[in-house]
């Protein structure tokens, strides 16, 4: 079944009309949320749709006012299989809470990797040298699936995070950057994963819509690899799901 990895339901004006237009379809998303807050209402919205998986997240761009709900956070990953959207954000507008964000995701992947069997999603804007350093620190690739979403870094830190054994959410903007497409070119077969960070990146009125957009993704990251990588991204995200 092919999954959508990283999708903000929760912020879609149609949420409630996409959850029902789920059921009974064949791919999936990996709902992410920004706080914990959000989670719970949207596991509740959820319960009766099997196909999406509802992660229990908080952003880093709001660690600033949110940081004392770390704790909530790290109480409903104890029994939470997604986790995310997490991760550092070190952009001009965020970095003031630098010290904030890497307290809050080291805590989160330090206990990701105690309890292990997580799947966690990962932002990682200008970031990614640190994020790498912080999940290498706790191993928590070790026994939890680590998929970095929209990675940016450099080829040195692409490298490592390779070598770690990270998987990779590939998006439709990431087919028009030199980055991006270096992404795609270097990261192994079967740890590609494809998401539409939507709404950020495309607004979505139809749970149909998500599967179309996918669709779009592997073909353009297909004719980059010479391959057709339907089956493969596919399994790959049975595998992350399930795993």
């Amino acid at each position: 079944m092919l999954y959508d990895m990283h999708c903000h339901l929760d912020l879609m004006p149609k949420m409630k009309g996409i959850i029902h237009e789920s059921v009974g379809t064949n791919f999936g998303i990996m709902a992410v949320t920004t706080t914990p807050q959000a989670y719970t209402q949207e596991v509740d919205f959820c319960k009766n749709a099997p196909n999406i998986k509802v992660a229990v997240g908080l952003h880093p761009q709001l660690i600033e006012d949110r940081h004392n709900e770390l704790s909530i956070v790290l109480f409903y990953l104890q029994k939470a299989k997604y986790i995310g959207e997490i991760g550092l954000d070190f952009n001009r507008e965020y970095v003031s809470s630098k010290a904030k964000q890497i307290e809050v995701f080291s805590s989160i992947t330090k206990e990701c990797s105690k309890i292990g069997g997580k799947v966690l999603s990962i932002h990682s804007v200008k970031a990614a040298a640190a994020v790498i350093d912080i999940l290498s620190l706790h191993r928590t690739t070790e026994n939890n699936i680590c998929i970095l979403h929209w990675f940016t870094g450099n080829e040195s830190d692409l490298k490592r995070a390779i070598d770690l054994g990270c998987y990779f959410s590939i998006n439709s903007k990431m087919l028009s950057t030199s980055g991006g497409k270096r992404v795609i070119q270097s990261v192994p077969e079967d740890r590609i994963l494809v998401e539409t960070d939507a709404p950020f990146i495309k607004e979505i009125s139809h749970y149909q819509e998500i599967y179309i957009a996918l669709r779009q993704v592997i073909k353009g990251m297909s004719e980059l690899k010479c391959k057709d990588l339907y089956d493969v991204i596919c399994q790959n995200s049975e595998n992350v799901i399930n795993g």
